[in-house]
């Protein structure tokens, strides 16, 4: 997000915009200090005011001064003529923008998603929302899920990522005598890199018995290439009911909960410890392991569970309040959420332990300041452990200081659904 504007930055000039007897530097600091919803409504009162306020040197100081604000929510759409899109809505569902996807085809090769053939319109598919935190909103088609783009909801203008792998990988496919469309991609995170506000994408894919790596950098001009890198060390966890809630992107790092049980299972031998995740730095492009939280460890043990797969299901990532969290969902008990206080020295703390009827509501996805926690589910009938990937679901939130919760929002595509950190105003 933008830093507080100082004296010495650049900001429009009052008097381009403003005419009457208030002063106005003293209208400008009014307008600045005024909501961004209430502000889009004043927008109304003069052209001059909404040219002030659509400025984005307006749109940078005022986001400075509302860091707060809760921010907005971004769904992919389908409307009854079948067109699909993706819409920005606030807390509340109601739609501030919707962005048709219009005119943007889906490459097919024998029936999958690949670099030639035939195409298909995207009418006849759905589009879905990476689990991301940006001021860019990206997303994939289900059927063709190999193929990403990346929206400014701002603007309008989309990013097409590559298809295809890197250059390295496709060579090496092609000596080995693999056809790119055998390989699936397992994982897509995106990110952007603190530092220097880059951003960047992480593609895993499943190649024979193997994994590969590939990361990309782009951005509004340039759309990048994909670039080969190191595999995870360990095993991620590749179960498609459950992948969308075992990875996470905070603060330009990439997190995947390490699969624990699957190689217990086939060696006998505990070589992952439970609870165990994975991460990727986007900045520096390498690898590395998090223990999970001592007493997720010892769960099997002092609950003499027979197997690791109970806990597997039980554990989930989530990102709250900019801090990883490794949610503990125990059946019928509570569900505990484990934040990560120190990376470099590993260290969890349980911050909340919520009655197990809150588990109900799904699986956390965004935190506010005033300690409100929403949820996001499919329909109440179906376990949250059975639930698919299609269907209706409910966005839910809860207090947990007085155990109290909202009455539910419902959703189209409650799995299909991002926070937008762009300003309102900009919309």
């Amino acid at each position: 997000s933008p830093t507080a504007m100082s004296s010495s930055e650049p900001r429009p000039r009052p008097a381009a915009f403003f005419s009457g007897d208030l002063p106005e530097d003293a209208l400008y600091e009014v307008l600045l200090r005024i909501p961004a919803k209430e502000l889009c409504r004043l927008r109304a009162v003069c052209p001059s005011w909404r040219a002030l306020t659509s400025d984005p040197l307006f749109v940078v100081a005022h986001m400075s001064r509302h860091r707060t604000a809760p921010p907005l929510l971004a769904m992919g759409y389908r409307d009854d003529s079948g067109v699909n899109g993706v819409e920005i809505s606030d807390l509340s569902g109601n739609v501030v923008k919707r962005i048709p996807s219009a005119g943007y085809e889906i490459v097919l090769v024998d029936g999958l998603s690949g670099v030639a053939g035939g195409r298909m319109s995207s009418k006849d598919d759905t589009i879905r929302v990476a689990r991301t935190r940006l001021d860019l909103v990206c997303f994939n088609w289900r059927f063709c899920s190999g193929d990403f783009w990346v929206l400014n909801p701002a603007t309008g203008d989309t990013i097409t990522l590559p298809m295809g792998f890197s250059e390295e990988l496709a060579h090496e496919l092609e000596v080995e005598g693999i056809k790119e469309w055998c390989c699936g991609v397992e994982w897509c995170a995106f990110g952007q890199v603190s530092s220097t506000r880059e951003y960047k994408a992480l593609r895993v894919s499943d190649i024979g018995d193997r994994k590969v790596c590939e990361v990309i950098t782009f951005d509004a001009t340039n759309h990048g290439r994909w670039r080969k890198q190191d595999p995870p060390s360990a095993h991620i966890f590749a179960s498609l009911k459950m992948r969308s809630l075992k990875c996470v992107v905070v603060d330009g790092v990439v997190y995947f909960l390490l699969d624990f049980c699957s190689t217990y299972c086939e060696t006998g031998v505990m070589t992952i410890e439970p609870g165990s995740v994975a991460s990727f730095n986007l900045e520096t492009e390498e690898w590395g392991v998090l223990h999970g939280p001592e007493q997720v460890q010892g769960f099997v043990q002092e609950n003499d569970i027979s197997g690791y797969s109970e806990l597997e299901l039980q554990l989930s990532l989530a990102e709250l309040n900019g801090c990883l969290v490794m949610v503990h969902n125990i059946h019928k008990v509570s569900m505990d959420l484990w934040f990560l206080t120190d990376f470099e020295k590993g260290t969890w703390c349980k911050k909340y332990s919520m009655p197990s009827h809150v588990a109900r509501f799904g699986n956390p996805f965004l935190m506010l300041d005033d300690g409100r926690i929403f949820f996001n589910r499919l329909d109440y009938g179906q376990g949250f452990f059975s639930a698919g990937e299609h269907g209706e679901g409910f966005l839910q939130s809860y207090y947990p200081t007085n155990d109290t919760s909202d009455e539910a929002l419902k959703l189209k595509e409650s799995k299909s659904i991002g926070v937008y950190t762009g300003s309102l105003l900009s919309l």
